[in-house]
This record gives structure tokens, sequence and C-alpha cells, in this order.
């Protein structure tokens, strides 16, 4: 075994270790609906249908997931519950392996930049691009993101496709191929492509990136010579991808643009601010300020057009000029152009037309290994400059993967603790509205906990107050919302009703709601200010709820969350059965098969015993579940003990 494998297995080593003290870290927001909460993945494996319904059961993307999912429910069983510990665990076992398979992708194509050159140089080379892309502390946020492992399973995926190219590839360029093997490379790509899609959908960018490689390294070469055809065609088809994106974006079709009706932002706002957001990401990538990093970024303004921010058009500018340069010096640094274009070709789905949140560091997980192997090339050419005889090019060597590692743990420390995250992320964020929202909350849950704690009565009392500072300082940063206004309501009512500079968040909230979009954001929000009202601690608004309600489903009249919304603040104050069962009926009548109401209704029927009525509405859940995701969930309702009684009378 040579040295440089000796230090891989050190640094996987390393890399385990340091992740290991954030296992018992925190579960946070789409990881308690996609797993804690997720009952389909709550399964004991001794039932096979329920391994289908478990891979089935997130409603993340057009795909769903299935393959992140499937390994949940591995997860599930095999720890005996959703352990935090164990999923963390595995997450960080998937980091490793796609940092061994990326240390395998370099070699090559590190070989095939350097012909000739020593074998131990071009594996020291290798051995730094996965050192720098698996200790980087921007992937503690999917590592330690428990439903990023997601992202993780797809970038897996891509990097094991991009290294079954390579393999192929490097035979095809020395002698060619018969098209069984050809075809045998397509259908191996086509199967990985399908694991990284499944696993979360930038996976399909599987294909593109097995272009980029083919541009960048190995230019047409085919059976000794290089075949110009070839080469042009592979940039061709990149080229043809990136155009039909630019015209998505200018000329928007009706699928995606109306898909923008719940943001409070346009898609043309949301591209823009994509270019200076892409930049943010680079600097992240190279100078990494982990005290620029966070799990919210909300405080980088919006795009309004390319003077608004005047930084707009820089950025667009920057895009512009640094991909001519790669291009231009494309024969002299095909490194650079090779990473300039995963870098893009990576954000190319997350990062452009789709109306998704403006931005999360888990998007970089797979675009950054580009950048990884050129910092890793930039690093070490003192040393292959002067044949390794400069300590100082040694010393820079070994001092950024020490560097890295030493911001890594303090970010993992950070993320082993929920209070602690949200502090940092508050402290480093201040106009965040989301980052004091996070600390607020979680104070306010430290609170809620100081019984079984063990917190003084003042320790409680300035908890309480310290997380109202927050939810105010939230409103502060963003008037318009809907959390912030509620939150402050519902501190307000249950602590303080008689305070006299309390602010009349109520009538503020009012006043939103006839103009604000609702966002996906909201839903959480509204849900807490109606069990705040339905527990009585807001007793005082239940009329106001009420018209609020009304209002917004006159706003929304076919918006079921809202209906949700009015139906559990039926239930909670005591409505009559026909008002619920009228609420479900409407909701049903808009869509027929969606199981929230139907279970309502089955709910419904078996509370005053009519098993007929039950049978009745689990068949129409029954032609509308084509999957059969929820068919042991409906099992279940039959045992209640309402629909028990009949059945025996």
């Amino acid at each position: 075994m040579s040295r440089t494998h000796l230090f891989c297995a050190a640094l996987l080593a390393l890399v385990f270790f340091a992740y290991s003290l954030g296992f018992d870290g925190p579960l946070l927001f789409d990881d308690y609906s996609a797993i804690r909460a997720n009952i389909l993945l709550q399964i004991d494996g001794t039932v096979f249908d329920e391994w289908r319904t478990a891979a089935l059961s997130s409603r993340s993307g057009p795909l769903r997931r299935p393959v992140a999912m499937f390994s949940f429910a591995l997860n599930h069983v095999a720890a005996g519950g959703a352990s935090v510990f164990w999923i963390k665990l595995v997450n960080t076992l998937i980091h490793l392996a796609t940092g061994a398979l990326l240390f395998l992708l370099a070699l090559p194509l590190f070989a095939r930049l350097h012909p000739g050159a020593d074998a131990n140089k071009v594996r020291w080379l290798a051995l730094l691009a996965a050192a720098i892309w698996l200790l980087h502390p921007l992937h503690v946020s999917t590592v330690l993101y428990a439903v990023q492992r997601m992202a993780q399973l797809s970038t897996l995926f891509v990097v094991l496709g991009l290294l079954m190219y390579v393999r192929y590839r490097q035979r095809w360029a020395l002698g060619g191929a018969s098209v069984p093997d050809v075809l045998a490379a397509a259908l191996w790509l086509l199967l990985l492509t399908a694991g990284a899609a499944y696993s979360k959908e930038n996976g399909a960018l599987l294909p593109a990136l097995v272009l980029v490689v083919e541009v960048c390294f190995f230019r047409g070469e085919w059976a000794g010579r290089r075949v110009v055809a070839l080469h042009r065609a592979s940039a061709a088809v990149l080229v043809l991808c990136a155009v039909a994106l630019l015209l998505c974006m200018v000329w928007p079709p009706d699928f995606i643009a109306n898909r923008y009706h719940g943001r409070e932002f346009t898609l043309h706002e949301r591209v823009l601010t994509q270019a200076r957001i892409l930049w943010h990401y680079v600097a992240w990538l190279v100078l990494p300020d982990i005290g620029a990093m966070g799990f919210q970024h909300d405080d980088i303004l919006l795009s309004h057009g390319l003077l608004q921010p005047v930084s707009t058009l820089a950025a667009v500018v920057a895009w512009g000029a640094i991909l001519a340069v790669a291009i231009a010096l494309r024969q002299r640094y095909p490194l650079l152009l090779f990473a300039l274009l995963f870098f893009l070709v990576g954000h190319s789905m997350e990062s452009s037309v789709l109306p998704l949140e403006m931005v999360y560091e888990h998007r970089n997980y797979l675009p950054s290994i580009g950048l990884c192997m050129l910092l890793a090339s930039l690093v070490l050419a003192p040393l292959w400059r002067d044949g390794g005889r400069r300590s100082g090019g040694w010393l820079l060597a070994a001092g950024v993967p020490l560097l890295l590692l030493v911001l890594l743990l303090i970010r993992i420390d950070t993320w082993s603790d929920g209070l602690r995250l949200a502090g940092v992320n508050a402290g480093n964020h201040p106009d965040s509205s989301r980052s004091n929202y996070f600390y607020a909350n979680a104070l306010l849950q430290r609170y809620r906990d100081s019984v079984d704690t063990g917190l003084s009565r003042q320790q409680a009392a300035d908890t309480l107050i310290a997380a109202r500072y927050y939810f105010e300082k939230m409103y502060d940063t963003n008037p318009r919302d809907v959390a912030a206004l509620v939150m402050l309501h519902s501190l307000d009512a249950q602590f303080a009703p008689d305070a006299p500079d309390a602010g009349n968040w109520l009538t503020e909230l009012e006043t939103l709601l006839e103009t604000r979009v609702l966002q996906a954001s909201d839903i959480n929000a509204m849900t807490a200010l109606i069990e705040c009202v339905n527990a009585g601690g807001c007793a005082a608004d239940r009329a106001r709820i009420l018209t609020m309600l009304e209002k917004l489903e006159v706003r929304y009249p076919r918006n079921l969350q809202v209906l949700g919304w009015r139906y559990t603040y039926l239930l909670g104050q005591g409505a009559e059965p026909e008002q619920l069962d009228a609420l479900v009926q409407r909701a049903l009548a808009i869509s027929p098969g969606r199981s929230e109401f139907l279970l309502r209704l089955i709910e419904r029927r078996g509370a005053v015993g009519d098993v007929g009525g039950m049978y009745e509405a689990a068949r129409q859940w029954l032609l509308h579940d084509a999957r059969r995701l929820r068919l042991g969930h409906i099992k279940a309702l039959f045992s209640m003990p309402g629909a028990a009684q009949d059945g025996k009378q």
C-alpha cells in the first residue's frame, strides 16, 4: 500500500471522527415532516409492502426521491426508530464514500492533465482535492442536516457515474470501442442517472456533467487520435443546453411561470438574484469564512433589476468575463474551464428558473467538486514547478487541510447543539428574519422545557424575554413575515395581555393577509395561531380569527390549506358536526383524492360509529391512491373504538 493510500485512510478516519462530534445534534425544519413525523417510515420491516410505501413517502420533488427514503426506512428498522445518531452516522459514511470516489475520479483526470508526470505526484494531487472537499466546513450543513441525505446520495451516484465513464473513456481514447462496449457504458450511465435522480432530482444532471468531463479532459480523443467532430459535438450539446436554459429565463414556459404564484418574487428576480448568489457560493468555497455561513441566508437582498442593486450587473458581467477567459485559456488551463462548467452545470437546476428558496448551502455539495480540484492544483502548483524542494510549498499543501479541519471542527461543534446553532446563526446574520425566528423559537422551546431542564424561575423568565426580543427583531427585519406577527401576538396574549406598550400585532396581521401572497413558511405560523386560540391562550380573539380565515377563503377559494385551517379552528371550538362535514365535502369537491380530508372524513364517520360511511370514504381514498401508499393507515382507522363498537352491534 502506497503512502498516499495510507494518508487517504487516515483522512477518512479523521473526517469520521470530526463529524461524530455532531451525531447527537438536532433535527431541523424538513427533518420533521420527512423523517420524524412521517408515519410511513415508522415500520418494523416485517411487511414487504411497507418498504414500498416508505420509499414513496416523500412529497419532495416530482420523483418522490424513493432511493433516499428507502435508506431512511433502513435506518429506522436497523435502529429500532428514528434515531438521530444513526441517521447522521450514515450521512457521514455516505460523505466518506463520496470522498473516496472523488479521489479515484481525480486520479485519472489529473493524470490526463499532466501526461508523463510522476504517478506519486498525481496521487497527492488527487488526495488533496478529496481532502479539501471532505474537510470543507460548507458541507456541514449537508451532512448534519439529516434530510439532505437526498443531496448526498444523489452526489454519490453522480460521482460513481463519472468515475465509470472515465474508466470506459480511457480505454476508448487508446483503442476505440465496439458498439456493445458503448451500449454497456450507456446502460450503466442510465442506471446511475436514475439512482441519482431518484435520490434527488438534480442527479439528472449526470449526463450533462459527463459532457463537461468529455469537453475538458478527453476533447474527442478516440483510438489514439483526436476526432474533432466528436469534440465539437460534445461542446455543441452543452451549448444547446445552456441556450435552452437561457430561453427559459427570458421566455419561461407556462408550467414554470405559473409556479411562481406562491412566491413573493418573480422568475426574473430569482434569476438575477442567483447571479449574485452564485458568487457568494464561490466565495464561501474559496475563502471559507464560517462567520458568513449559516442555515438561513434571507438577508441577501433580492435583485429587482440589473441595477437594483448595481452588484447584479457586476455579477452577470463577471460570469460572462470569467467564462470567456476560461474558454480562451482552455488549452493551457483546462482545469479552470472544468471547474467553472462543473460548478455552473451543477447549479443549473436549483439556481436557475425553478421557484425554489433563494439560498441553501447544501446546493454546493455536488457543484463544489470542480472548484476543489482547481484549488488543489493551485495549492500544489509551486511544488510541481520546483520539484518539491521548497518547504514553503509543502507548508501550504499541509496548511490548507489543517485550516479546513479547524474550521470544520468549529462548525460541527456549533451544529451539535440546536440552541447554540440558532444563536450563532442569529449572530452571524442579524438582518435575517429567519435566523432571528430560528433562535427565538429555540429560546421559546427552552422556556417550555425549563422544568425538565432545571432552569430557575428567573432563568426561565429571562429566556422567555429573550425569545420575544428575537421575534420582535424578526419583525423589524421583515414586517411582512406572518410568523413574526403570529408569535408576537401569541406571546403578548398569553404572558402580557395588559402591557401598555404591546403592539397591535393582530391588526397588522389582518392587514398583511389582505395583500400578502401566502407562502409555504406561513403554514406553521397560521397553524400555531389557531392552536393558540383553541388552547385558550388567545381566546379573546376568536371572532377576529374566524373573520380572518373567512377573508382568506374569499381570496383563495380553492386553497385546501386555508380550508384546513378553518376546519382545525372549528373542530377546536366544538363546532357542530354538520359544519365540519360541509368543510370536508367542499375540500373533496375541489380535490377528490386529497388524503388529509379523506382521513378527516373517515375519522368523522368513525367518531359516530358510521362504519358504512367509513367504508365509503375509504373507497374514495383508494380510488385516488393508485400507489396504495395509505392502505395500512386506512386499515388502522377501522380499529377505532367507535367503529369497533358499531361492528359488534
